[in-house]
């Protein structure tokens, strides 16, 4: 589709700096520079790298690359796509214009998300089951990443989920092409539209499972044992996260909520990692794929549980999470918990590491 690829093509803080904005890093996905949309010296607007989003706390703007472009420019949507798309180097027709605008358009509401109409992927659970057979789980240096200290997932965790690891892309590459046709990989943005294998260096795949079918791949940035994309010294800027096709108000785990009782605590986290480990230590979990990536229906689904909202400790997690709060209200009259994680600690993860070794210490004092 028109609208992936440009958002595969222009990252959001590049979109920025070629917009003639000086940003200043706050920490390896968060960007901050002062609003272009109105007066002030304070720096307002923020950049999310890993989700390709904006928001500024004082106008309220906020949105993706093509809401970003669109209010630079005082342009709609649609014009945004064509200028976008040509800036990408891709080539733009009415008809696909058409279906970009038709799938991509405000929804009200005190999010005021942004809100695509579900689209079927008729390939896309082949396909990864293909991928996923093919790479034969994760190689042993994401396993030792993902089980190590910083990231705390068990064996059992890391097979649950089905985690798995693209350990040559080339062969990846060739052997999706000789199973699949070129147009059904690109419908599902694992090639981009330069027919470029999305996860070259997001290594570490995580699928997103709806109804028992993967329905999207999360691919997390992992090269040569680096794990952040921001202390490398490549060419090219990657992003910590790259998806497929049909994340779009997702929730990852979400299979669980049809096997719970209703009145069942349900833990909102931010991602999939905070997700997978709160899972991991006995609790209902599921996540979003990006902190601002929901929906009204996305919220709905959460409607008959006690529900719980723990995002990261940081002002955009706390954000969304007030939002969440309001909008789970005002479909459910009920109240939401919204964890507040102790000082110094910025997310779940961090928390129940935290707490593990905690209590090693005390088992090792007996």
């Amino acid at each position: 589709m028109l609208i992936d690829d440009i958002k595969d093509r222009i990252g959001i803080k590049e979109l920025a700096e070629a917009e003639g904005l000086k940003l200043k890093k706050q920490s390896n996905r968060i960007y901050k520079a002062t609003c272009c949309f109105h007066n002030e010296t304070k720096a307002s607007l923020t950049f999310y790298t890993d989700t390709n989003t904006f928001n500024c706390f004082a106008c309220q703007a906020h949105g993706d690359q093509i809401n970003f472009y669109a209010k630079r420019h005082g342009i709609t949507n649609k014009q945004a796509i064509t200028e976008l798309a040509k800036l990408a180097g891709l080539e733009t027709h009415t008809a696909t214009h058409k279906r970009a605008e038709t799938s991509f358009s405000r929804v009200g509401g005190r999010g005021n998300h942004l809100k695509t109409k579900p689209k079927e992927y008729k390939h896309a659970d082949k396909v990864y089951m293909t991928l996923l057979a093919f790479c034969v789980g994760t190689d042993s240096e994401s396993q030792t990443y993902l089980t190590s200290q910083s990231r705390g997932l068990t064996d059992e965790t890391i097979k649950k989920f089905n985690l798995f690891s693209i350990t040559d892309y080339k062969k990846t590459r060739e052997f999706l092409l000789k199973r699949f046709s070129l147009e059904a990989l690109r419908e599902l943005v694992l090639f981009d539209s330069k027919n470029r294998f999305s996860f070259t260096k997001n290594k570490i795949i995580i699928p997103v499972i709806e109804d028992g079918k993967i329905i999207a791949l999360r691919g997390r940035y992992f090269d040569r044992g680096i794990s952040d994309p921001d202390i490398t010294d490549a060419r090219f800027s990657y992003p910590k996260y790259k998806s497929t096709a049909g994340v779009s108000g997702k929730l990852f785990n979400g299979d669980i909520l049809k096997k719970l009782n209703k009145g069942e605590r349900v833990y909102l986290c931010e991602g999939e990692f905070d997700t997978m480990i709160t899972q991991q230590h006995g609790h209902n979990a599921v996540g979003l794929l990006g902190v601002s990536n929901y929906t009204d229906d996305t919220i709905k689904r959460l409607n008959n549980f006690d529900l719980v909202i723990a995002f990261d400790n940081d002002p955009q997690g706390r954000k969304e999470a007030l939002k969440i709060s309001n909008m789970f209200y005002k479909q459910t009259g009920r109240e939401v918990i919204r964890e507040k994680l102790p000082d110094g600690i910025n997310d779940l993860t961090e928390l129940f590491i935290f707490k593990d070794k905690q209590k090693a210490g005390q088992n090792e004092k007996v």
